[in-house]
């Protein structure tokens, strides 16, 4: 009878013992279950972040990166073609050079110029920046490749700048590879003319580029006028005019999608009265220096710009037939 009582007891200890185990258990098992959705919670934000990082690397830094760098290397040669008074032989080489390292042909090109625009402000210059500020933020380590960049031209008013990039960002959760092409534009607007500072050194005759905003079906002596004046430019269709790139290495040939031309201030040039049309392009060409009978003196203009001349082709364009005399 008493072995039977402690083999009762036995079980009935066994039972509250396994009771025991199981409230632990289920007491336990929520708080692991937690501190792993809190982990998991904690890793899918790190990925987030740095995921966002390398989107805004890809499809935002780069592109604004790419216009303001492009602004500072195209500014910086039109001021080293006014410094050294020659054009650029090879200008998608010197474009690039200046671009990645603020050098052309291996000499900083700030001391050519005397004007600080390229130090610290090169591509590579920004890229280490973003890296770094990278590293301080996110605890990211990345890694950027410039395959190529260069500059082109498809609209009379825009450059149109390419980077080819390569960038690894590497965290302690993931590792991105990426490779893009990055495209935008940016204006030519405010800069100088680079034809105008070469063919009038040493006393350089700076000419702004600025979009005329008269339509080409409202030309007339009066906008004329206003044109010279302000030494604005326009893009004409089917017009021999080169860009504004072509303008770097004097290619004046015809532009088939970017053409732009001003008129010459026969003021702000010596002598003022030579034998040329005064459309900038025709001026330093000398398209018609030996030919006068093609030339016509702008009478309603030579008031205020005395010697003013346009070839036919002009005269017609800027509607200004009811002024122009034959020169010879």
């Amino acid at each position: 009878m008493g072995k039977i009582i402690k083999e009762k007891r036995a079980i009935f200890f066994t039972f509250i013992a396994i009771t025991i185990m199981a409230i632990f258990i289920l007491i336990a098992t929520p708080q692991a279950d937690n501190s792993l959705q809190k982990d998991t919670q904690a890793m899918t934000s790190r990925i987030n972040s740095v995921d966002n990082y390398v989107d805004d690397l890809q499809n935002r830094y780069f592109e604004n990166v790419l216009r303001a760098t492009t602004y500072k290397t195209i500014l910086s040669l039109i001021l080293y073609m006014n410094s050294t008074g020659s054009y650029i032989a090879n200008f998608d080489s010197a474009f690039s050079e200046v671009m990645l390292s603020g050098k052309i042909d291996g000499v900083p090109i700030d001391t050519i110029t005397g004007k600080n625009i390229m130090n610290g402000n090169t591509l590579t210059d920004w890229n280490n920046k973003i890296i770094q500020a990278a590293k301080d933020t996110l605890n990211v380590n990345t890694t950027i490749t410039v395959n190529s960049v260069s500059v082109s031209q498809t609209t009379p008013w825009n450059l149109d700048p390419a980077m080819s990039v390569n960038f690894t960002v590497n965290s302690n959760v993931a590792q991105w590879n990426k490779g893009a092409i990055i495209k935008t534009t940016t204006s030519i607007e405010g800069l100088p003319d680079p034809y105008y500072l070469v063919n009038t050194k040493p006393n350089s005759y700076a000419n702004i580029i600025k979009k005329s905003s008269v339509g080409f079906n409202q030309w007339n002596i009066t906008n004329v006028r206003e044109h010279l004046r302000n030494g604005t430019y326009v893009h004409w269709q089917n017009s021999d005019a080169p860009s504004f790139l072509m303008r770097f290495t004097n290619t004046i040939s015809n532009s088939g999608c970017c053409g732009i031309e001003s008129l010459v201030n026969p003021n702000k040039i010596s002598p003022s009265d030579q034998r040329e049309s005064y459309v900038d392009y025709l001026f330093w060409s000398h398209r018609f220096s030996n030919d006068c009978t093609q030339l016509y003196n702008i009478n309603g203009l030579w008031g205020e710009f005395p010697s003013f001349k346009l070839e036919f082709d002009h005269v017609v364009r800027y509607n200004v037939q009811d002024t122009a005399t034959k020169t010879c």
